[in-house]
């Protein structure tokens, strides 16, 4: 069984989205860092930023996400009831501060988010957007893109798995993927050395 819930999520697992300073934190629920049921967050605790986004992945059992407490102006948080494996809540942390929250299920189950100001977040100024499909695949899959210079395959450990260089004067490649095992990757696009988005693709078997 761990080595489905480590195909849903990883512990800590960062992955940069849209904007480059920007980032969405996955968390798992009911599981620990092995991967195996336990009625707790992992990491319990994360640090994140302004515009950043916290993505709950429901790793085992039935649980919750619901905010203790919030920094003035921030929204409560309230996934309501977790049931299925791999169902998530995302949270975007809007003001800087520290966030508790806890599975009202579970008493001791709870966690942290310790947010601070954003300084310096742009937002590209063309379409850079990546379009990957068929989504899921079996083994191969089709990029387009604009204006992307590469792309990095994530496993859902965070390891990179492959890298391309893509050609400049293209809009779109298929990249033969029958390689990998089945399971949740994400792709990760970069423009002149910044991440410029995250995708989460599914390779079936």
């Amino acid at each position: 069984m761990k080595k489905i819930y480590s195909l849903i999520f990883a512990s800590s697992l960062i992955l940069l989205s849209l904007n480059s300073k920007a980032a969405t934190i996955t968390v798992g629920v009911g599981v620990d860092a092995t991967f195996s049921p336990a009625n707790q967050f992992t990491p319990a605790a994360v640090t994140a930023v302004i515009g950043d986004v916290v993505q709950f992945i429901l790793g085992n059992g039935i649980h919750n996400v619901t905010s203790t407490s919030v920094p003035g102006g921030a929204a409560a948080m309230s996934s309501g009831t977790m049931s299925t494996l791999g169902q998530m809540y995302t949270y975007n942390v809007t003001v800087a501060g520290t966030y508790l929250y806890s599975c009202t299920f579970h008493p001791g189950m709870s966690g942290t988010i310790n947010a601070t100001a954003a300084s310096g977040i742009s937002t590209p100024a063309v379409d850079l957007l990546t379009s990957a499909y068929p989504n899921p695949f079996k083994d191969k899959l089709t990029f387009k893109y604009n204006a992307i210079e590469s792309i990095d395959l994530i496993n859902i450990l965070g390891e990179k798995v492959k890298h391309y260089e893509l050609p400049s004067n293209e809009t779109k490649t298929e990249i033969d993927l029958s390689d990998l095992n089945s399971g949740v990757y994400f792709i990760r696009t970069y423009n002149q050395g910044q991440v410029i988005e995250t995708k989460k693709i599914v390779k079936t078997k």
